[in-house]
């Protein structure tokens, strides 16, 4: 049995559980983080040293990183059509996947940290505009790549698909009324069509300057 230790609403807990359902995966889920706590007790850090979620436990093999859980899952699944068989296939799964993390991720993040967990600063209008620039420039680049597209690699949905709309789903949080991705708004409305998929609740009030 696969464990996901991870509470629902943390965006990389949310790409485990959709991979899991993509490939009609059983699994069980552990509330952990987040309002649930429990990441820095001495059996979690066993777990995951770094004290963040999710974690993974498959018959006494444990992983950790969203990314590295979800190419697990996909390896240990007969007759999966979630990554490609040839190597370009692949490497473009991964390019899309790596992107997220690497670029994708920090913006929609840095401009959450603003927007809704600010903390004892309130940032300045400035600081919200800047992050929200950073983040469009990396969407208009995702906008352009899905132009003439169903999904990110062409017509099949694949692994890559499912962190780029967690951070989609979340900037539609942010901005549920902005406009100016054609590309992004069409492949949305497919993923919204995906039994699989279970976007955040939306939070009207939560929206970035400008």
């Amino acid at each position: 049995m696969i464990t996901i230790w991870g509470h629902e609403n943390a965006p990389n807990v949310r790409k485990v559980i959709w991979t899991c359902e993509e490939l009609r995966l059983s699994y069980e889920r552990k509330d952990i983080g987040g309002p649930f706590g429990g990441v820095d007790s001495q059996s979690y850090r066993a777990l995951n040293p770094n004290g963040r979620i999710p974690t993974i436990t498959h018959d006494g093999f444990v992983l950790w990183e969203s990314h590295a859980i979800m190419r697990y899952l996909v390896a240990i699944t007969e007759g999966q059509a979630l990554v490609p068989a040839g190597p370009q296939g692949q490497a473009r799964v991964n390019q899309w996947m790596d992107w997220q993390l690497a670029h994708l991720g920090h913006a929609i993040r840095a401009l959450v940290v603003l927007v809704l967990k600010p903390g004892d600063t309130v940032p300045t209008p400035a600081q919200i505009d800047a992050a929200r620039m950073d983040l469009l420039a990396l969407l208009a680049i995702l906008d352009t790549a899905l132009t003439g597209r169903s999904w990110i690699l062409g017509e099949a949905f694949t692994l890559a698909d499912i962190p780029l709309a967690i951070n989609y789903n979340m900037w539609k949080v942010l901005a549920p009324d902005h406009e100016g991705f054609p590309a992004l708004e069409d492949w949305y409305a497919r993923i919204m069509a995906r039994p699989a998929y279970k976007p955040l609740p939306a939070r009207g009030a939560a929206r970035p300057a400008g």
